[in-house]
């Protein structure tokens, strides 16, 4: 499994960070077709979906943050 995490920012100029999980190994291991799309979580663990290069939206809550430079 690798991870990468990443800064982002909502409209009111929140900071947050954004993980990217990818399970790698285990769709290699696997012989069978698996779901090897990446996953996107929030530090609180709000799960978020990526709408283009820089613009996610948090599931929960409907809001977009972007993703910005350290």
């Amino acid at each position: 499994m690798s991870t990468h995490v990443f800064t982002a920012q909502d409209a009111s100029g929140r900071r947050c960070r954004i993980q990217l999980i990818r399970n790698d190994e285990a769709a290699q291991a696997s012989h069978a077709a698996t779901d090897t799309r990446p996953i996107y979580v929030l530090e609180d663990g709000s799960h978020v979906r990526r709408i283009d290069n820089d613009t996610f939206q948090v599931i929960g809550t409907g809001a977009y943050v972007t993703r910005v430079t350290d």
